[in-house]
């Protein structure tokens, strides 16, 4: 795509804001057409009907405009424009710009390709950083064994417990490692719990793995608790001896209570 350079000053330039609008627009115009093909292409003979054409206006028009512009020094006589190539760089030409980028890039592909060559015979430490970090993430990395149910039940695990003990480890996608069994028969063992206890424990609770912190509190009240159960088991076996026998009220260690009642 042709383009040009316009510049700020076009809009403060009091050569162009003196202007009518319409005046303005047919100096942008003539920009344009110089960008495309070049004014001085048109035929000489030719040249003021193409002009009129591309600006849309009469010949009457096109005389007052070239006047004008002759006036104000932006065109020559032949319509060319004035300090058009002091304004506009060479450089800024789009062919030559997209046989520079062309060029550039048929010599970016021929060192890649000699690079190539040369590297499928160089030694493997030679290889640049790049290659050997798309290596690393094309090569799939080592898979860790994991425990399996078998492996729980040689530790004294029962059949159902490690079975929805790695139900729970899978549901969370972290299947169960050596290290990750370590450290919950270390936990375990520093409540004096056994594994077993420990990986039943993880089930109630939906927990991947088993921290004696977490268990601490509850462990120091289960023997409590389980004596106030034991008590009032005895105390209800007790009871339903008398009521079986029809003895009368007996002293148990609750109170006295009354058969009667």
């Amino acid at each position: 795509m042709d383009w040009f350079r316009m510049y700020g000053e076009f809009a403060n330039d009091p050569k162009v804001q003196m202007m009518p609008e319409a005046m303005q627009r047919r100096l942008v115009m003539l920009f344009c057409l110089q960008c495309s093909n070049g004014i001085e292409t048109f035929h000489e003979t030719e040249r003021e009907t193409y002009i009129a054409f591309a600006l849309r206006i009469s010949q009457a028009e096109l005389a007052e405009t070239k006047e004008l512009f002759m006036r104000k020094e932006f065109i020559n006589s032949d319509w060319t424009l004035c300090n058009w190539d002091k304004r506009q760089y060479a450089s800024d030409s789009s062919t030559a710009r997209v046989r520079r980028h062309r060029e550039k890039s048929k010599q970016a592909n021929e060192t890649h390709g000699t690079f190539q060559e040369r590297s499928s015979n160089a030694l493997e430490q030679n290889r640049t950083d790049t290659e050997q970090i798309e290596q690393k993430k094309t090569t799939p990395a080592a898979r860790v064994p994991s425990v399996s149910a078998q492996d729980l039940a040689a530790l004294g695990v029962e059949e159902q417990t490690a079975q929805e003990f790695l139900a729970v480890r899978k549901r969370k996608r972290s299947p169960l490692t050596e290290l990750a069994l370590a450290g919950i028969r270390r936990e375990a063992a520093a409540l004096g719990w056994s594994l077993e206890a420990a990986l039943k424990k993880c089930i109630e609770r939906g927990w991947q793995g088993f921290d004696a912190s977490w268990v601490q509190n509850q462990a120091r009240a289960s023997p409590a608790r389980q004596s106030n159960s034991q008590r009032i088991a005895d105390w209800n076996a007790e009871l339903r001896d008398v009521l079986t026998e029809g003895h009368r009220p007996m002293e148990i260690d609750m109170g006295v209570i009354d058969a009667s009642r």
